[in-house]
């Protein structure tokens, strides 16, 4: 059952600059760095992730990440369901594998799979 909210990831522009601000003004901590791009920080049991991309941000700043127990299993009842998804098949990512949907206004809502 995809219920339960296990990740919040916020597009960045500038990962040094967003780092200063969640440290520095908000009290976050950093919890782990997943390359130059990727960043995970201490926020009680929900962890805020960091994403900086050159994109333009049109879309979502901020993306819903869903826990997913078996992420084959609910990519492909999604799917049969005829939600909108954006990849072929789960791809990997640095703490497992995940897929991306929409819902019907167009938002993106991340399941995840952690591998650890």
């Amino acid at each position: 059952m995809l219920n339960k909210i296990c990740v919040l990831t916020v597009k960045v522009k500038d990962m040094k600059e967003a780092i200063e601000f969640y440290t520095h003004v908000l009290g976050f901590e950093v919890s782990k760095h997943y390359g130059d791009k990727i960043v995970s920080l201490v926020h009680g049991e929900l962890p805020i992730v960091l994403e900086e991309s050159d994109i333009p941000h049109a879309g979502n700043q901020v993306l819903l990440g869903i826990l997913s127990e078996n992420i084959e299993e609910d990519f492909l009842q999604l799917k049969e369901k005829g939600i909108t998804v954006q990849f072929d098949e789960p791809q990997p990512c640095p703490p497992g594998r995940y897929f991306i949907i929409e819902d019907p206004s167009g938002n993106q809502i991340e399941i995840i799979e952690f591998s650890n």
